[in-house]
């Protein structure tokens, strides 16, 4: 039992380093969480890259934007961000409004209880 014996002598030890050890596992953990997360943003945006553009869905485009539009702000000028933003919240409500108007459904009729 090499793990009970490692943990029993950690915990033998003054609490300074009791923390350094939770902090560096924390950082460990945090770094293989980050790194597996960014591997599969990459690995997902080059699937949705390689589609054709016909299929890539008109609200992913638009958040798209919106998201590149929110973080430009750190970047550009505030006159420039203002006017991207606007220009993409009324393209994001013109295709909220187009998908209502095309998925109109019936409602469902519940069944009535005797």
């Amino acid at each position: 039992m090499f793990l009970i014996d490692y943990i029993q002598k950690i915990q033998n030890k003054p609490r300074c380093v009791r923390i350094k050890y939770l902090w560096a596992s924390v950082s460990i953990c945090m770094l293989l969480v980050i790194s597996i997360w960014t591997f599969s943003l990459k690995h997902s945006l080059s699937l949705e890259e390689g589609k054709n553009s016909a299929i890539i869905n008109d609200e992913n485009v638009s958040l798209k934007k919106a998201f590149e539009a929110n973080i430009g702000a750190f970047f550009e000028g505030k006159s420039e961000s203002i006017d991207n933003k606007k220009e993409i919240e009324t393209e994001i409500i013109n295709n909220i409004e187009t998908e209502k108007e095309t998925e109109r459904v019936k409602p469902a009729r519940l069944p009535i209880s005797k």
